[in-house]
């Protein structure tokens, strides 16, 4: 699997304009990418970003632009669809990163782990509100399956407890139930819920037979009352059109005086017309024979008809009283049977002693309010008992149902406990497991300052809060009180590294411009202690526009070979990012002694301050007496004059299985060759010995201080013999370069 990268190409994304390419020397630990602002430091780790992690917010993650962030990520004026980063890794695979229609990253499987720290996420790990705090640090301490199953869990329990709240309200809602019927109808002498146990025990088959039977007979008197109003109406109704009819009558016989022969005679034309205007054709009579004109006849028949309005008129309306007299015989006739009919129903209703005293209709009649109060009182108390029955059946359900969805409840609660219980001890033993490495990376930044021994743990009353506390001048204290804000950076920085280190499995890691609130002191300090701690990644690497950091690297004393820097020359909108390789100070030195068009100034200026920050290390390891200043610099003769004979004879370097080689007679020539530096690279002379000084011997100046730093740097490591583990003798990283003896006789 591939650990480290390789190339980064970086096309159209952010500061990349045009195409931009970056090598990594895969055989060192720590790149640092140095560059002034706006040289495009942060675009290269949110490109790595980008395409390991597919973050499609990159930096933008904290800034307030919007929802859709990742829309910021193309180059100024250039498309969504031409941004593409691409990751060689060191077993030679490529990874192509883009983005896809909905903003997505889409990239194979395959890159190295990657974590990056920023600014901002050092602050949110020390001085946000503990929630804000674990939140930041959550994919470096959190178990994604457990809090899955927490999350799950704890949405069942929601509903679990939506379901209990719910069943316990409806249980209540029928206690309350049961006690309003007890307050209106129970009896007092007895608790509530005994007397609705009792009554629920009650068959009511037998009630509500006898409730069925009152109220059919309640029914059958209302519609017994009902008739007898109807016939007593058919028959005031009736009388009324038997009277109009005899007068009818009278008023007929009246206007038949002395013409009694006209009382048929209407309805005979009226026929008679009907059955000549139905002929279709007709030449004579069919009663007499005789020769007739159809319309003629017809004609004549309408005249007589019209001449006789009146008596049709009361012909019509007798007919008419007739009908109506005969309709409401009928009714009469109808409502005596249904009379009958219900009066036998309601008798059979009754036991044969009761019916006895219900023969006659008065006295049905006489009965039928009073039945209609039984018929109530026993549909009343029916629909008491079934009520009660009912409310305490429902009572008895909605308890079972509260008591078991409450034990659920109190399960999902419990086994909810123990899932966070279990969740944040993982995550208090990762706290715990981590806070020795961030003791040891925090006491190598500050050592013998009164702080440090921070313990992180999370709240154990809250689901996700992260608290810490330390040490300041002997006492327990939160930090973010009493600690400056470099020293709560750098404690930012080792609490990332340190979970790091635990959660990245040997990865990359990418910080971005982290640190500017140190001073010098600890800045060299907190670098040290990312060299000592890059061993436990694949590649670290740094953003950084602190100048010393770029020269801390340059310079032999600092040099590593495990260290890769390069510098981000100035932004333009054309060119986008671009780089150049950084020189060691050395290498640059060499490289100026073989240019052809030699620049003499510049190798013996070049080389004296090299020499000077050579000896200068020197004089402070051994502690070498030099003039009092206020400000400790001091010149190459001040250096050399405070190492006297002796110090000379005894100073050697063994390399590997190589005999040790004094250095003596490289400081006496140096020495003796120092004024060079002096005439050529240091004093303007115009007619003096630096103008007759060939560049011969200024070459041979310069070579000589490459051949004295080249003496001091291990040919493996790369490094400056500077570290004390055996007690007799200085050491370089790698242990192959001795520098002896390890104090000043």
């Amino acid at each position: 699997m591939p650990n480290k990268i390789k190339q980064l190409k970086i096309i159209k994304f952010r500061g990349a304009t045009d195409k931009t390419t970056i090598e990594f020397d895969c055989q060192k630990r720590i790149f640092v990418v140095f560059g002034e602002n706006g040289t495009g430091k942060t675009t290269i780790l949110d490109a790595i970003d980008f395409a390991c992690n597919k973050n499609s917010e990159v930096s933008l993650k904290n800034i307030s632009v919007g929802a859709n962030k990742h829309k910021y990520l193309p180059s100024m004026a250039s498309q969504p669809g031409s941004l593409e980063v691409e990751i060689e890794t060191d077993n030679t695979n490529r990874y192509s990163a883009k983005f896809g229609s909905r903003g997505e990253v889409n990239v194979r499987a395959g890159l190295p782990q990657v974590k990056i720290l920023r600014r901002d996420s050092i602050l949110k790990i020390v001085t946000e509100q503990p929630k804000e705090r674990f939140e930041e640090i959550r994919g470096m301490v959190s178990y994604p399956k457990i809090k899955q199953m927490e999350d799950a869990l704890r949405e069942a329990k929601k509903n679990i407890d939506k379901i209990y709240e719910d069943a316990l309200k409806a249980y209540q809602q029928e206690d309350a139930n049961i006690k309003n019927a007890w307050d209106g109808v129970g009896d007092k002498t007895q608790k509530y819920l005994l007397w609705a146990q009792e009554r629920s025990s009650v068959c009511k088959s037998e009630l509500e037979k006898d409730q069925k039977t009152w109220a059919e007979i309640s029914k059958k008197g209302e519609e017994l009352t009902a008739g007898c109003e109807r016939l007593c109406q058919y028959q005031i109704a009736h009388r009324k059109a038997k009277d109009a009819y005899s007068l009818k009558e009278i008023e007929l016989n009246k206007k038949l005086i002395g013409e009694a022969e006209k009382g048929g005679l209407v309805p005979l034309l009226e026929k008679a017309k009907s059955y000549i205007e139905g002929q279709s054709s007709l030449s004579e009579c069919p009663v007499c024979k005789g020769k007739i004109e159809k319309d003629n006849l017809i004609a004549d028949i309408n005249s007589r008809i019209e001449s006789m309005k009146d008596l049709k008129e009361i012909q019509d309306g007798l007919a008419g009283l007739k009908k109506e007299r005969e309709t409401r015989e009928g009714q009469i006739a109808s409502e005596n049977q249904n009379i009958d009919k219900l009066i036998e129903e309601i008798r059979g209703l009754f036991n044969d002693n009761q019916a006895e005293g219900l023969k006659e209709l008065q006295d049905i009649l006489n009965n039928i309010d009073g039945w209609a109060t039984i018929a109530s009182e026993k549909q009343k108390e029916y629909n008491q008992l079934e009520l009660i029955q009912r409310t305490y059946k429902a009572y008895i359900e909605k308890k079972e149902e509260a008591e078991k969805s409450g034990k659920e409840a109190e399960k999902t609660k419990k086994l909810l406990g123990e899932l966070e219980e279990i969740r944040k001890i993982a995550v208090d033993n990762v706290l715990a497991s981590i806070s020795s490495s961030v003791e040891r990376m925090y006491s190598q930044v500050h050592p013998g300052e009164g702080i440090g021994s921070v313990r992180f743990y999370l709240d154990p009353h809250k689901s996700e809060s992260l608290e810490y506390e330390g040490l300041f001048q002997g006492e327990s204290v939160p930090p973010q009180a009493y600690y400056s804000e470099s020293h709560l950076d750098t404690l930012g920085i080792c609490v990332f590294l340190a979970l790091s280190q635990y959660n990245c499995n040997n990865g990359i890691i990418l910080l971005d411009d982290v640190l500017t609130s140190a001073d010098q002191q600890h800045m060299n300090r907190l670098i040290d202690m990312l060299e000592v701690e890059s061993k436990n990644y694949d590649q670290i690497i740094i953003a950084t526009h602190y100048r010393p950091w770029r020269e801390r690297y340059r310079m032999p004393i600092n040099h590593s070979n495990d260290v890769q820097l390069i510098e981000l020359l100035p932004w333009t909108t054309e060119s986008g990012i671009r780089h150049t390789r950084t020189k060691f100070f050395v290498d640059e030195i060499r490289e100026s002694i073989a240019e052809k068009l030699f620049d003499r100034q510049k190798v013996a200026s070049k080389a004296g301050i090299l020499l000077e920050h050579i000896l200068d290390e020197l004089a402070l390891k051994y502690a070498l007496r030099v003039p009092r200043k206020s400000m400790q610099k001091y010149t190459l003769g001040e250096l050399f004059n405070a190492m006297d004979a002796r110090f000379r004879k005894c100073l050697n370097v063994l390399k590997g299985s190589d005999l040790p080689v004094t250095l003596q007679p490289y400081l006496d020539n140096l020495q003796n060759t120092v004024f060079v530096r002096n005439d050529v690279g240091c004093h303007y002379d115009y007619s003096g010995s630096g103008v007759l000084l060939s560049d011969s011997d200024v070459r041979e100046f310069g070579g000589q201080v490459v051949a004295f730093a080249d003496m001091l740097l291990c040919d493996s490591c790369g490094a400056f013999p500077n570290k004390n583990k055996s007690g007799s003798y200085w050491e370089c990283n790698c242990g192959s370069l001795k520098l002896q003896p390890l104090q000043r006789p």
